[in-house]
């Protein structure tokens, strides 16, 4: 906004009032910040809008008692993990970190002295051999219920 004299005579007016920035701006068509700003520059004092002080009612805190839940709770079906069943160490071809090539397996094996891995072909899911691949990925679920949305729908039509 361009401060021009008639501007700062009505933002000089209306601070002498005693009204809020925010009306000033509201009144203004110019930010509560920009009203603040300006007044600030131009040194203007607010008065207060009136001299008698604010009564506040005194009020007592009562906490509403908590609302009963509306949803029903949902059913969930439990799967324990099976342990996995180790692969043999006599199956494995035991390869450290440098002998290890792209088409090996790379599913690691605790080894205090250095980083072995399983070094099988690749013929499960990259980068594991099949049996490592089992311990590896979980098969997706199925889903637990069904919405009443997908049952009024029925069978897919080709």
């Amino acid at each position: 906004m361009i401060w021009d004299d008639k501007a700062i005579a009505r933002l000089a007016e209306l601070v002498a009032t005693g009204v809020s920035y925010t009306t000033i701006g509201m009144k203004m068509h110019i930010s509560k910040n920009a009203a603040i700003g300006k007044a600030r520059r131009l040194n203007l004092q607010k008065s207060p809008a009136s001299s008698t002080p604010i009564k506040y009612k005194k009020s007592v805190y009562t906490p509403k008692p908590p609302k009963p839940a509306k949803r029903k709770p949902i059913q969930t079906k439990i799967v324990l993990p099976t342990s996995p069943q180790a692969v043999p160490v006599a199956d494995m071809q035991l390869v450290t970190m440098m002998q290890l090539k792209d088409e090996h397996c790379r599913y690691p094996i605790d080894n205090k002295e250095e980083m072995l891995f399983c070094g099988r072909l690749q013929d499960g899911i990259p980068p594991y051999c099949a049996d490592h691949s089992k311990i590896c990925y979980m098969p997706p679920r199925e889903p637990i219920l069904k919405t009443r949305r997908d049952q009024s729908r029925g069978p897919c039509k080709p």
